[in-house]
């Protein structure tokens, strides 16, 4: 196997990778929704996350992310410099796509 083809198919398992945890997340928060439990003190649901942790589970770039962010669609925290999103907030967001 050349070492393009390698690079390529490893892109590929890497993507494929990450599609299957955003699945992951997206059943735990139906779970944890249709189970009767509440979702306000799940330390999943809780959690804030940095920006480039954002871009791996939506699958997008900073600039997009950016844009998300500017037009509403995530909201977000910002203490001095440092940007977080609510993880519920970015699960819900892909239930909606």
């Amino acid at each position: 196997m050349k070492t393009q083809q390698f690079l390529q198919s490893f892109e590929s398992l890497k993507s494929e990778v990450q599609e299957i945890k955003t699945l992951q997340q997206r059943v735990l928060l139906y779970l944890e929704n249709n189970n009767g439990r509440s979702t306000e003190h799940s330390p999943i649901i809780e959690e804030r996350i940095s920006v480039k942790e954002t871009c791996q589970i939506l699958g997008c770039s900073e600039v997009t992310l950016w844009k998300l962010r500017n037009d509403g669609t995530l909201p977000y925290t910002q203490h001095k410099r440092t940007i977080r999103f609510k993880k519920v907030d970015i699960l819900n967001y892909l239930n909606q796509k």
